[in-house]
């Protein structure tokens, strides 16, 4: 995990991704560019309790010593000039050191010194990067941003939303190309491109299909309970535990490899209930085939797909009839593995890091071109 980069200096399109890893997106994108024969590495400044993979990581998470500040800014200046490719993630560069302090007159520096260089910016955005808390509860009936749902709402208003339109207008202008895995963060990004999940490695998942045949395991596994409406979640089966027979089980601070282990074993995962699409969650949950339960907003969907939408095969609720919703899915619990079976179908299609790093690479080549998200073919396992 803290090993080295090689000093690339072929003629092979160099990228670097980083400079954090929020959900695994980063890793598996750029192992499928590297299948491709591009030279593909990830880089962080600092990791966090959920190990995920890197190529390097630069230093712990919150390090404040003289010689961490000088790895992470000699790092920082020499990369625009050993990679052809930026691609930056959560709205931020390598000096863009959000561990250490506030935004300072070094926050993507190294950004404008890769524009200055002609090198290729990209950036994709994952959530709390660039949703502006106010704007998204003005425009939305449900959404974890409403004053008393994310325990953050208070500091997003007071001071993030304000480092969340920098980002916007002073930023992201300076990008070859942006991408949201989030479809309601298109409305705050002018141009931004929808981009699914890269985050899971399909096949190397084995489905393992929903059991009827005991009491109906439910996982819900929420890194930040008040951005996915745990609260309403958790009391809607506790109350459903009178009427079914439910084992609940509640993720939290578990390693990654370790909380696969647990989805595993899973019937039904409950990914969240405010924030409007499902996270790279619900797409692990549903490469080893099962069902997914999940709030939709329909407003946002447009900036999909149409086949995307057409096929999304997520157990719907809502926050405000939960309890309704998931007893509704309980009543159909014999269905589970013809869900589950049509849950692998859909992220094989639409979530393959194969297919997606190939349109990844053309965009590399040429940030003008047409960003195509094409079905690739499903071959569900029995």
């Amino acid at each position: 995990m803290f090993g080295s980069i090689p000093d690339y200096c072929s003629d092979v399109m160099r990228v670097l991704h980083g400079p954090v890893n929020v959900g695994n997106q980063p890793w598996v994108l750029s192992r499928h560019e590297r299948a491709l024969g591009v030279k593909s590495d990830l880089v962080v400044n600092y990791n966090t309790w959920l190990q995920y993979p890197v190529d390097r990581c630069l230093s712990s998470v919150g390090e404040r010593s003289r010689r961490t500040r000088f790895r992470r800014f000699l790092f920082a200046a020499r990369a625009p000039l050993r990679y052809d490719v930026l691609h930056y993630y959560f709205g931020r560069s390598f000096l863009c050191w959000d561990d250490v302090g506030p935004r300072n007159r070094l926050w993507f520096m190294d950004l404008r010194l890769a524009r200055a260089l002609g090198r290729k910016v990209f950036m994709t955005l994952q959530g709390c990067d660039v949703r502006l808390s106010d704007a998204s509860a003005a425009r939305n009936e449900v959404t974890p941003c409403h004053e008393g749902e994310c325990q953050a709402a208070p500091t997003c208003r007071s001071v993030l939303d304000a480092e969340r339109r920098f980002l916007i207008e002073r930023v992201l202008p300076r990008v070859d190309r942006v991408f949201v895995l989030n479809p309601e963060l298109a409305h705050f990004v002018p141009g931004a491109q929808f981009l699914p999940y890269a985050s899971v490695d399909v096949r190397a998942f084995e489905p393992t299909w929903p059991r009827t045949d005991r009491p109906a395991v439910i996982v819900h596994a929420p890194s930040d309970p008040s951005i996915k409406g745990s609260r309403y979640i958790a009391a809607a089966i506790s109350r459903l535990e009178r009427r079914y027979p439910i084992e609940y089980v509640e993720v939290k601070g578990v390693p990654h490899e370790k909380a696969l282990q647990i989805y595993r074993n899973a019937d039904l995962i409950i990914d969240q209930a405010l924030a409007g699409w499902y996270g790279g969650l619900a797409v692990e949950a549903m490469a080893m085939g099962k069902p997914v339960a999940c709030y939709l907003r329909d407003a946002d969907l447009d900036v999909i797909p149409p086949a995307m939408r057409a096929e999304l095969p997520l157990i719907r609720i809502h926050p405000r009839t939960i309890e309704a919703d998931l007893a509704a899915a309980l009543d159909m619990r014999a269905r589970w593995p013809e869900i589950g079976r049509q849950a692998r179908q859909f992220v094989e299609r639409w979530h393959d890091p194969r297919q997606l790093a190939a349109a990844m690479v053309s965009a590399y080549r040429d940030p003008r071109s047409r960003f195509v998200l094409s079905p690739g073919p499903a071959s569900c396992a029995a």
